[in-house]
């Protein structure tokens, strides 16, 4: 990680145009606002856990700030961050499993609201990839539920504050690992796989509202329209990610994460010559390419390729993609695609222009959403 600061500092040094800088946040923010968190630095031990310093990435001001000696709890220490929702973090222990819900590593939570929630075992999915997480509210809020879909397993999990247990409902259909609260509609979204043939309408999964949990629905998926043909080939020829976001006036979006495989020399070899290297000289990572938006137009049942999306901006990386308003939060890149994960790096695609913006190339990163 301290070789990661210290290109950053370099790029920041070398390449004006991404005005890359560092400050430290020496007192907790009010405003709740997107960051995107790298890796703890400086562990030191302290009376039942330890001290660190988060470091995190604005990019609103468009560099690396850093909070110095927060206590991270005993349980917390040695856990792998999961993924984030509406600005709250799921961590996992390395070897027990044991699964936390906390907003500490939030910035704009104060000292004084942080929350650790010890969340019940998964049971089965206990040694299952957790796939997606998804919460309808904050934890301090009273409707406030947890979702969360594990990779191999049928089954999604729901919690609420207090419970002692998951309540645990089979997913009869094969749906993806996308996952999404809809604040409009109160219930939680699973996203078909994709297939040649489309969605016909929603599919209640199971009627929840009895036991005080939101509806779980598999989501309505329209058939594209209106893709012009150069984008039609870089879906057909990219690997793809999609993300189901809504945005915060109820507009529905599918994204399409659209990445080819970029294939390199390990450092410090030398190219040999022949049409075929050994294998093992060469590495593969991928190489983000483009963003496909579709709009969801439920009134005339099209998904509608869209290059527009106002001031919004949509933030892509590991797990729940959420959306924002520019103009809610200045600095930001109106109608823009914000993107980070640990195979592709971070930065953002001007929708506009089909324009794509590297910043970060490498390092691990999670999106944190604006605390609610």
């Amino acid at each position: 990680m301290s070789q990661l600061l210290g290109r950053i500092a370099k790029i920041s040094s070398v390449v004006k145009k991404q005005r890359l800088c560092f400050s430290e946040l020496r007192s907790f923010s009010t405003a709740a606002t997107p960051y995107l968190l790298l890796k703890e630095t400086n562990y030191r031990a302290a009376s039942g856990g330890s001290v660190v310093d988060i470091n995190l990435y604005d990019p609103r001001k468009k560099e690396i700030v850093k909070i110095r000696d927060q206590y991270l709890s005993e349980e917390l220490q040695c856990t792998m961050k999961m993924g984030s929702s509406r600005g709250w973090i799921v961590a996992k222990t390395i070897y027990e499993s044991t699964l936390y819900l906390t907003n500490i590593f939030n910035p704009c939570a104060s000292v004084s609201s942080h929350k650790v929630f010890n969340l019940p075992p998964l049971e089965d999915d206990a040694k299952a990839r957790i796939s997606s997480i998804s919460l309808s509210a904050s934890p301090n809020q009273q409707d406030c539920v947890l979702a969360v879909k594990s990779s191999s397993s049928p089954f999604l999990s729901l919690w609420r504050p207090g419970d002692s247990a998951w309540t645990r409902i089979k997913v009869p259909f094969p749906a993806s690992n996308v996952m999404m609260y809809s604040g409009r509609d109160r219930k939680f979204y699973l996203l078909p796989r994709e297939s040649k043939e489309e969605c016909e309408g929603p599919i209640d999964l199971i009627n929840t509202s009895s036991d005080d949990f939101p509806q779980v629905t598999l989501y309505q998926r329209f058939p594209n329209s209106d893709i012009p043909v150069s984008r039609q080939e870089q879906l057909l020829s990219s690997i793809k990610t999609r993300y189901l976001v809504e945005s915060p006036s109820g507009d529905s979006f599918i994204v399409y994460w659209c990445n080819e495989r970029s294939f390199y020399w390990k450092k410090g070899e030398v190219k040999p010559t022949g049409k075929n290297p050994p294998p093992s000289r060469i590495s593969c990572r991928l190489k983000t390419r483009t963003f496909v938006v579709f709009r969801q137009d439920s009134e005339q049942g099209i998904g509608s390729y869209t290059e527009d999306i106002g001031d919004l901006c949509i933030f892509l990386g590991r797990r729940e993609a959420f959306c924002v308003s520019a103009t809610e939060y200045p600095g930001l890149r109106p109608n823009s695609v914000y993107y980070a994960t640990s195979g592709t790096g971070f930065g953002y695609y001007d929708l506009s222009s089909n324009t794509l913006h590297d910043v970060i190339r490498e390092g691990l990163f999670s999106w944190i959403a604006p605390l609610q």
